[in-house]
């Protein structure tokens, strides 16, 4: 089970309140009603969803976001076969604003603000990705993601006693429905945007801590088509996010570097530093460091 603390909270250097995120997640996805209803002929395939983009091919992305290159069209007018949904880049379409992203097909999905559905828009089960298991037992689970954090030590000088021990926290030795259902590791929440590497975002239950006391609440964190791409979109999170830059002042120190990523609002746990650096001693985690 994923415990509290376990979820990037900061955008802008300001911590973001649980309830507000929520809040904010129900308003980003959609914030304008579906258009009228498509034509006969069109609603008579696939439940009725069609494009609508006023005139040009609507672009079929790999990724739930426009700055992910095309990798193919579907004219307007054409029938939508939505798969399953993520959450993605928010975009204002010719149907509505919203932050859904349609699969359509492996690896193919379409900003839901161009497209129009019959009547009132169907629940969409949220995407699972494809599953990339851990292997069985702490002995190899370590063994396992210390060679997963070696790229990042090694590209952004993480220290992969660091990353290991987030791994772990994160994702309670990869049992998480996070991890499971998203191969995600370490609890990165999307705040708008899946960033490049993630295949787009999805709602979770979670726990976070304020001043006074830890709540259960949702929030809505990046996942990735294979664990490894969990991994490596955790070491350049922390290096393109500037509030962690204090902690690459200590790559040498993974103690000292889990406290400054804590510091700079990684996580809404108090003990979070403390358990990790718990983690470090008490499985060596330091020896994939040296």
């Amino acid at each position: 089970m994923r415990g509290y603390g376990m979820s990037e909270r900061w955008r802008s250097g300001l911590l973001t309140a649980a309830a507000l995120v929520a809040a904010a997640l129900a308003a980003s996805l959609v914030t304008a009603p579906a258009a009228a209803a498509a034509p006969a002929d069109a609603d008579a395939e696939a439940g009725g969803a069609v494009v609508r983009t006023g005139g040009g091919p609507l672009n079929v992305r790999s990724n739930a976001a426009t700055w992910h290159p095309p990798v193919g069209e579907l004219a307007d007018g054409a029938p939508v076969r939505a798969q399953c949904q993520l959450a993605g880049e928010r975009v204002a379409g010719q149907v509505r604003t919203t932050a859904l992203w349609l699969r359509v097909g492996p690896d193919r999905y379409v900003s839901d603000a161009f497209v129009r559905w019959p009547s009132k828009r169907p629940v969409v089960r949220w995407c699972d990705q494809p599953a990339d298991p851990p292997p069985a037992g702490r002995a190899r689970f370590i063994e396992w993601a210390a060679e997963h954090a070696e790229p990042s030590r090694r590209a952004h000088r993480v220290p992969a006693s660091v990353t290991v021990a987030q791994a772990i926290n994160e994702s309670g030795w990869g049992g998480s429905a996070l991890t499971e259902h998203g191969n995600a590791y370490f609890g990165i929440k999307c705040f708008g945007t899946p960033g490049g590497i993630a295949v787009g975002c999805r709602p979770y239950d979670t726990r976070e801590c304020d001043d006074d006391d830890c709540f259960a609440t949702t929030g809505t964190f990046r996942v990735y088509p294979s664990a490894a791409r969990s991994f490596a979109d955790h070491g350049n999170f922390l290096v393109v996010n500037p509030r962690y830059r204090p902690a690459f002042d200590h790559t040498g120190d993974p103690n000292r570097f889990a406290r400054e990523i804590h510091k700079a609002g990684y996580a809404t746990d108090p003990s979070y530093s403390d358990k990790l650096i718990a983690l470090m001693r008490k499985y060596d985690l330091y020896r994939f460091d040296r």
